[in-house]
């Protein structure tokens, strides 16, 4: 998108800290011999609320979905096979990250659990394979919770070759901004 600057997340330990206040990066190790690999995708230990919910999710290549942002919930995210990145703005007016776009790229290959909070929008998009992503949540789908953005309203920094989804729930972003606050 011409005129947003991105930040990229990379982290180098299993707690990073990163620019968005309450977003957690964990790096995972995938443990392999002969048999195929284990890897361990959550544990309690780690701090993170209980999730409620796990949700698996396709995607073809070039493909969004969402924006979407939660006031309740946070969402734990895990890409179990191909790649995705997920575009992020921190829509808490409050935060020192407000409307800054973020981007996190998780890969099956180099296993990461991305944990969001309430208040930061989320965009999945596969930008050149098929994957599947497993989504945790610490609360049970609630439509109420979900409010949705026009993915062509919200600059988070992917490709033109987008390919998104009309939803009638879609707001313009500074709509969605509004909405958080009630």
């Amino acid at each position: 998108m011409v005129g947003s600057i991105t930040t990229s997340i990379q982290p180098t330990a299993d707690r990073d800290p990163v620019p968005i206040p309450g977003l957690e990066v964990h790096s995972l190790s995938a443990f392999v011999d002969g048999r195929g690999s284990v890897t361990e995708i959550f544990r309690s230990t780690w701090g993170i609320a209980a999730i409620h919910q796990w949700t698996a999710l396709t995607f073809g290549a070039r493909v969004v979905r969402g924006p979407s942002v939660h006031r309740n919930h946070s969402d734990a995210v895990i890409a179990l096979s191909g790649e995705i990145q997920i575009g992020l703005r921190d829509l808490r007016e409050d935060s020192p990250a407000f409307r800054r776009p973020y981007r996190v790229t998780l890969s099956s290959l180099q296993p990461l659990l991305v944990v969001i909070p309430p208040g930061v929008m989320h965009a999945f998009y596969a930008a050149t394979e098929p994957a599947v992503v497993l989504v945790g949540n610490t609360h049970e789908y609630d439509p109420d919770d979900d409010l949705k953005c026009r993915w062509q309203d919200v600059p988070l920094d992917l490709d033109g070759s987008v390919i998104g989804t009309q939803d009638d729930r879609a707001r313009a972003l500074d709509d969605v901004i509004a909405a958080l606050r009630l």
